[in-house]
């Protein structure tokens, strides 16, 4: 621990200085570099940290009135308390930009003579931050600022006040502090309240600022300037823009600070969070617990708002899972198994009817389950170099808020290439959000239903319809499909003749501006349109596409791609710079036998016809397309694994005679 000693500093003050120096004190100067890792690119401090914590003494008359304590930090993700004397007086507001933040010390807090100020980091791993300019101010809170109480209420298309999120900036559309804004139906942090009734009250001192009521991607916004002083009330009225009947915005992905121990949500904060953000299908995962929110939820009266369920992370060294629904009052399912199939085993046997695969790219792309310091998946044709065979989780998340990926479609790459390889997983949106600011159902799953009403969702038919793809995913974006005769999303399509029609329905909030939407059969685009949108409008548009029957059974996926939102309505420091929606697989039947063939079952069939030679591999595979020639060359590569020139010579005489990209790619591959 770094101990210094600091001096409450007046002398050379000027007289008409003097008033608001007596105010405000200085005690140090100095900002430090906290943790252990050398870091040389932050604006201030030391590349090497100078300790693991902070202490400082110093001197200042006993308070017997509230005072308040100003600290200037930098970079603070993990849990960071803020000591005086013998209690903890605050934590360390989490945020990566140098700035001041302003923490209330209650009377008794300081004493006559030497007081000791530690930071000291609240688990057994804390990051590096910087942390210093420490100042002392003399007067409670609301003096000091000059606070002034605003009153606010967000009401629906009836009149009526609804949950919704409140975001407060300045005119530079930056977040602004609010102060006293916390209370037992509201959850807030800088620039946002969430108010679980519609209506809440804060504090902001004199200046200009905008102010914004939104509640999740079906609901529009509304915004109004304000002035303080001056105004004192503010009514913003919203109504829903995106119809979604026959679906519930499910969110697979939730934590809290108090059971993942990072983040910042609390359990009540939660709750709050989830009615302001319209989620209707809410999925607790905390790390490694089963938490059941519906106690406190129930105790809050927010159960007509969404359903719970309890789920798990299941966190691994070998990637991070989410399962549900289980039992709270039972084991929670075995982390520390390093084998997927006995993992996944092991959720099951706890009651699990969903196993989802969560950011399967994060931390790094390459050291993500899927990358290659890890199991290493095969991008074109989805086996993995390392790990199981076959994957028996159900489905995977492509969309994560949270989780910066700057291609949208990187993660569907690894998704198709599962798919052609037989697996049959489904795609799941969420938010992963761990705290109040990051907005809880920015990335969700949009989950068929047979009711629309969020307190009556079956958990069960909710369940199935994951499993078995009747879902779309959404950050933003909404979308359904139909192809031919009405098939949906999870159905088996058996197409007649050489031609058969898509309809996509792409619809969004007007403060979202979806672009271009595509349709992928195994993988491949096949084609993209542009969206037609009117600037501030809803979109809502069916979008038809008259498509050649592919040469064999094929998935079908749509995928529309939209602008990145601005706003801090939407926008944090981790929200990827576009909006996106995609649907789940139909399953095209192009053979007529009521069934979907994979394209490795269909290719493991060609190679037993061709008994692993060239010229007739060849023959046989020009009548397919790339999915199937891809996963028969990797059939090939796999058997003659004993051989590897013989497996070398047949697949690149099949390569130099298909001459396709795809399976060029795969030559290569194995090439080098």
């Amino acid at each position: 621990m770094l101990r210094l000693t600091g001096s409450c500093l007046l002398a050379g003050l000027t007289s008409a200085a003097l008033t608001v120096a007596q105010d405000l004190r200085e005690i140090s100067t100095e900002i430090l570099h906290l943790g252990d890792t050398r870091i040389e690119s932050w604006p201030a401090g030391t590349p090497d940290p100078v300790g693991r914590s902070l202490a400082l003494d110093f001197e200042a008359d006993a308070n017997r009135v509230e005072h308040c304590l100003i600290l200037r930090y930098h970079d603070v993700d993990d849990g960071w308390a803020i000591w005086l004397n013998d209690r903890i007086v605050g934590t360390l507001r989490r945020g990566k930009v140098l700035r001041d933040e302003i923490h209330v010390l209650p009377p008794g807090a300081l004493r006559d003579g030497v007081n000791e100020l530690r930071i000291v980091p609240q688990g057994s791993h804390a990051d590096d931050i910087l942390v210093g300019a420490v100042r002392l101010v003399t007067r409670p809170l609301r003096e000091y600022l000059d606070l002034r109480v605003v009153g606010v209420k967000v009401v629906g298309e009836a009149g009526a006040p609804v949950p919704a999120r409140v975001t407060i900036t300045d005119p530079d559309d930056e977040l602004v502090a609010v102060y006293y804004a916390d209370g037992e139906r509201t959850a807030a942090r800088d620039g946002i309240v969430y108010v679980a009734d519609g209506v809440g009250r804060f504090e902001l001192p004199p200046g200009r600022y905008v102010v914004w009521g939104s509640r999740g991607m079906e609901w529009g916004v509304d915004s109004t300037e304000l002035t303080v002083p001056g105004q004192d009330e503010v009514e913003l009225e919203i109504r829903r823009e995106v119809e979604t009947t026959g679906f519930v915005a499910a969110d697979t992905h939730i934590h809290t600070y108090e059971f993942s121990g990072h983040g910042d949500a609390s359990l009540r904060e939660r709750l709050v969070t989830l009615a302001g953000e319209g989620v209707e299908l809410a999925i607790a995962t905390d790390h490694n617990h089963n938490i059941d929110y519906r106690p406190l939820q129930r105790s809050m009266g927010l159960s007509e708002h969404y359903t719970s369920v309890v789920g798990n992370e299941v966190t691994t060294e070998n990637g991070h899972f989410n399962a549900f629904p289980l039992d709270p009052k039972d084991r929670v399912p075995n982390h520390e198994v390093a084998d997927w199939v006995k993992l996944i085993d092991g959720m099951r046997a706890r009651g699990a009817k969903v196993v989802i695969l969560n950011h399967p790219r994060w931390p790094q792309i390459h050291t993500g389950p899927f990358g290659k310091n890890h199991f290493h998946l095969n991008r074109l044709t989805g086996a993995f170099a390392d790990g199981p065979e076959r994957v028996t989780w159900d489905a995977m998340e492509l969309v994560n808020a949270t989780t910066q990926a700057r291609d949208p479609l990187y993660n569907f790459v690894d998704w198709f290439a599962l798919l052609n390889h037989g697996e049959r997983v489904t795609a799941v949106g969420s938010s992963d959000s761990h705290t109040v600011a990051d907005p809880v159902g920015q990335g969700r799953t949009y989950v068929s239903s047979s009711t629309d009403d969020p307190a009556s969702i079956d958990v069960d038919e909710a369940c199935a319809a994951i499993r078995d793809g009747r879902s779309s995913i959404a950050q933003g974006i909404f979308t359904e499909v139909w192809v031919g005769e009405g098939h949906r999303m999870g159905d088996v399509a058996t197409l007649a003749g050489d031609r058969f029609e898509v309809v996509l329905r792409v619809a969004s909030p007007a403060w979202v501006r979806p672009r271009t939407a595509a349709v992928y059969l195994n993988g491949k685009r096949i084609v993209e349109r542009e969206v037609s949108a009117k600037s501030g409008e809803p979109v809502d548009v069916a979008l038809r596409f008259e498509l050649d029957t592919p040469p064999n059974d094929a998935h079908l996926v749509c995928i529309v791609v939209g602008d990145g939102v601005r706003h801090r309505y939407w926008r944090t420091a981790v929200t990827n710079d576009y909006t996106v929606g995609a649907t789940n697989p139909v399953w095209l039947d192009v053979d007529g036998d009521g069934a979907y063939t994979d394209p490795k079952s269909a290719a493991a069939r060609i190679v037993e016809r061709t008994a692993l030679r060239a010229q007739p591999l060849s023959k046989a595979l020009v009548g397919v397309d790339d999915a199937v020639a891809v996963q028969a060359l990797g059939i090939v590569h796999a058997r003659l694994g004993a051989e590897p020139e013989r497996a070398h010579a047949v697949i690149l005489e099949v390569a130099r005679r298909l001459e396709r990209p795809d399976v060029m790619k795969f030559a290569d591959l194995i090439r080098h």
